[in-house]
């Protein structure tokens, strides 16, 4: 695709750096929840943002949140990463880190009032045996995510908030999976999107998307996409983020290969008429300043991207319209 992209700085006024890793709809409204990280430089804080995704953020309200909890006082940094509608509120997922645990993440769930009053859940998939869980999306009551372990990394997991229980995820011949979105259909039927790294390519990794059913726990049409469809030269590609659009999904991505280091993107991809994925259709995404140098896809929701900017002042984030 070469269509026309309008880009904007997108950025929580609050001083510190602006990280956004999520988005969802408000259900019944023309407003948006938007999540992510401030960076303070001592601490980091989730982000959620509630409003409009017009005039840079500036028309709606941003709230911060540090997970808590009446066993420990020793956390340090929150990061939200997917939000979701809740009778409540809100319901995101995420990670935070604790002084006592050192740098690796533990995964969290917070469901309540945008002014963090409500309830928090540590995930720790694999029986707690894990390193670095982030959680990156929930909808339709499944939130999907990745851990490592001591000796192995790339593990994907389905969580259900209901019962707390786990389903493991692995792409066909992979070696290592990766699950940051995830899209509801209706009753059990869901949309997973990510990445993995196969026994045949190597530490080339490539993209995919696959149905779920949650009922019989099966992974059905799965097929698999490579940055800007350059089978053979794509070396790194990922799905970062699912919204549904007509006809099929737009998907947030990324992607680097031998002639583009820092390849973001914008994809649409059909339903077929037999339920299975049509080719991917990309938009190139690079935010027009000499100054940023690296510049990332990471959340869409209708035709509009999020994500993140690397200049020489630091990080910041952007939003980017696709006229369709």
């Amino acid at each position: 695709m070469n269509l026309p992209v309008t880009y904007s700085p997108f950025n929580c006024p609050t001083t510190g750096k602006t990280g956004i890793q999520g988005i969802r709809g408000v259900n019944g409204s023309h407003d948006v929840f938007v999540s992510g990280t401030l960076d303070t430089g001592s601490l980091q804080y989730g982000l959620i943002y509630r409003g409009p995704l017009s005039h840079n953020g500036s028309l709606g309200q941003w709230y911060q949140f540090a997970y808590t909890s009446p066993d420990f006082s020793d956390v340090v940094n929150t990061s939200c990463y997917g939000p979701n509608n809740h009778p409540l509120g809100i319901e995101w997922v995420g990670s935070y880190k604790r002084t006592s645990t050192g740098s690796s993440a533990l995964g969290c769930l917070y469901q309540g009032p945008l002014d963090g009053s409500g309830s928090w859940t540590t995930i720790s998939p694999n029986n707690g045996d894990t390193e670095n869980v982030y959680v990156h999306s929930v909808m339709g009551g499944l939130a999907v995510g990745n851990y490592d372990t001591k000796l192995t990394n790339g593990f994907a997991f389905i969580y259900n908030l209901a019962s707390k229980a786990f389903d493991y995820i692995v792409a066909p011949n992979a070696l290592t999976t990766t699950l940051y979105g995830i899209w509801h259909n209706g009753k059990e039927s869901y949309t997973l999107a990510g990445g993995f790294t196969s026994k045949d390519l190597g530490s080339a990794s490539q993209a995919f998307l696959a149905d779920w059913d949650n009922r019989t726990k099966r992974m059905t049409n799965f097929r698999t996409y490579q940055g800007d469809n350059q089978k053979g030269s794509s070396l790194v590609t990922h799905f970062e983020g699912i919204t549904e659009s007509p006809g099929g999904y737009n998907i947030a991505a990324g992607f680097s290969s031998k002639t583009d280091a820092d390849g973001a993107a914008f994809a649409h991809i059909r339903r077929n008429n037999d339920g299975t994925f049509s080719e991917a259709m990309w938009q190139t995404l690079r935010y027009p300043d000499q100054a940023v140098k690296i510049t990332t896809s990471d959340t869409v929701f209708q035709s509009s991207v999020l994500g993140i900017l690397v200049s020489k002042d630091g990080l910041a984030s952007y939003l980017a319209r696709i006229n369709t």
